[in-house]
């Protein structure tokens, strides 16, 4: 367990990918020990309507990395028929874009890949059902994230193959009726010294007894 206090743990807990270790095994038992940590965030009504699939077999790797990546060439072609990447203008974009790249160029090569998944399509959900169903998976999946960063393990949260999440879910043998939440990659970190990253200043984005 790496020495980090809460707030530590909390502000740089980071979306992991150029400094994954693509070479390095991650044992399911460590897998599975931050899943049960994952668990323990609240959900909705207690109801655990969740499945956590970890992907681990090397040849299903490279099959999920395929999907990954033609997902991300259908939004790129999106965004070049349209006016572009809106977060573009966000400092050090540039850095992010690199960062994408290094994963869409080894994602085959991770060590494992989870895929957390919760009962119910949101396509014709009113904003209440929306706002029950995520808020139920969500925090678990942030958890597991600060999880994996206490043992000096990473992950990112990645939606890119949910352009194509039909072709996930056949491979994975997913039941129609359950929404992708997003492929995690797991990996051990290149290093643990992680740090705070850019974010507006609070005065932009508080707003007291209303929205501005």
């Amino acid at each position: 367990m790496l020495d980090l206090d809460p707030d530590a743990l909390l502000t740089t807990t980071r979306a992991v990918r150029k400094r994954l270790d693509f070479d390095r095994p991650v044992a399911r038992e460590l897998i599975q020990e931050c899943l049960e940590i994952a668990f323990q965030a609240p959900n909705g009504g207690n109801m655990n309507n969740w499945r956590w699939i970890v992907v681990d077999d090397p040849a299903l790797v490279g099959r999920v990395a395929e999907i990954y990546n033609a997902g991300l060439d259908d939004y790129v072609a999106l965004l070049d028929a349209g006016d572009g990447y809106p977060g573009a203008v966000v400092p050090r974009a540039d850095l992010i874009s690199t960062s994408v790249d290094h994963l869409r160029e080894n994602f085959h090569r991770l060590p494992a890949v989870l895929v957390p998944v919760f009962a119910g399509r949101m396509e014709q959900a009113n904003s209440f059902y929306q706002a029950s169903s995520w808020g139920s998976i969500i925090q678990s999946v942030w958890s597991f994230m600060l999880a994996l960063r206490a043992r000096g393990l990473g992950s990112a949260w990645t939606t890119g193959h949910l352009w194509r999440e039909a072709e996930l879910g056949e491979l994975l043998e997913i039941p129609e009726h359950f929404t992708q939440v997003g492929l995690f990659p797991v990996a051990y970190t290149l290093g643990t010294d992680f740090k705070p990253a850019y974010r507006k200043d609070s005065g932009e984005v508080i707003g007291w007894n209303g929205f501005s």
